[in-house]
């Protein structure tokens, strides 16, 4: 019980962190946000493609607004990976899935209305990236925690039937 107290309590810091980083971001005023997105692009755009001629081809995909959609989906991601753990670390799976997404869904719906205090725009398409991102993640957590323990059940019953 204890040990499971301490994973509850680093597993809630996490989620605590990976908010205020979501919301954070959320909150800065537009020119900053936009600064950040372009060193971004900049550095990775130049170690994602290596001459000069396929760079001039990335140009035409890999933009700062390519870098933003990513973020929301990543960001979002790793929020529903989070909740997921935390609900089947208390043994809520699957019953807790319809609150889990239901969490992922206000959190986006919060993180645009954020935007709307500061001089940015908020857009409703940012929403639904941001539930796709959390719905992704709960899915990929779903698989990584009940992937391991299905393997092993087939292959019991794999030695079982011989």
């Amino acid at each position: 019980m204890k040990h499971l107290r301490k994973k509850l309590i680093i597993l809630s810091a996490f989620i605590a962190l990976t908010f205020a980083f979501i919301f954070g971001n959320s909150l800065l005023r537009a020119e900053r946000s936009n600064a950040i997105s372009s060193v971004i692009t900049e550095t990775v755009g130049g170690e994602v493609v290596s001459n000069a001629e396929e760079r001039a081809n990335a140009s035409t995909w890999f933009t700062s607004d390519f870098i933003r959609k990513t973020a929301h989906i990543t960001e979002f991601a790793v929020l529903g990976a989070e909740f997921t753990l935390l609900f089947r670390l208390l043994k809520k799976l699957p019953r807790a899935y319809p609150l889990i997404l239901l969490t992922g869904t206000l959190s986006a719906l919060f993180d645009e209305t954020l935007q709307s205090f500061s001089d940015r725009t908020s857009c409703i398409s940012d929403v639904w990236i941001d539930i796709l991102g959390f719905v992704l993640g709960t899915a990929l957590m779903t698989l990584l925690t009940y992937f391991p323990a299905l393997m092993r059940k087939i292959s019991h019953s794999v030695r079982n039937s011989r």
